[in-house]
């Protein structure tokens, strides 16, 4: 029994509809897939990307902003006549909004096997702190307090 997947299908008929507008050259649009995760440490977003080099790639970070950018270009070679196109191909740009509590000026990304890893850390502000608490001026056990909690302590 195959699950219903709205997503597949409205993506194979975008796939359909390149495929009827590009000429009949049977190229489609290039939209690789992205895991995003987050932990303590900050965000680690995952692409695949088979048949792209590292060097291919461009990445961006400014304005609360991550981009990506590559090409897999699509080559026929002389006298071969294609009688299935299936896998994508041409440029592709994909754009994440990232929060403020992360740190764009110090992102990481790893390419390995044909997968791209980048790594966005939390800033220093949204960073788990232990906080010393003195009770009539001697020292309590230290509690740990979230970013947004001493956002709301200094507001208040």
């Amino acid at each position: 029994m195959m699950r219903f997947d709205p997503f597949r299908d409205i993506e194979e008929l975008t796939q359909r509809m390149d495929r009827a507008y590009s000429g009949g050259q049977g190229v489609t649009r290039f939209s690789p897939p992205v895991d995003i995760h987050e932990d303590e440490k900050g965000l680690e977003l995952t692409l695949d990307l088979p048949g792209i080099s590292p060097s291919q790639l461009q990445i961006e970070a400014e304005n609360n902003t991550l981009t990506v950018q590559a090409e897999r270009k699509y080559s026929r070679a002389e006298g071969k006549t294609a009688h299935r196109v299936e896998r994508a191909y041409g440029t592709f740009v994909r754009t994440f909004s990232v929060p403020a509590k992360y740190d764009l000026s110090k992102v990481e990304a790893d390419f390995d096997n044909g997968s791209l890893t980048i790594h966005v850390p939390r800033s220093e502000a949204a960073q788990k702190r232990s906080i010393t608490v003195r009770s009539g001026g001697q020292p309590t056990p230290s509690r740990t307090v979230e970013a947004e909690q001493r956002a709301e302590m200094t507001e208040s």
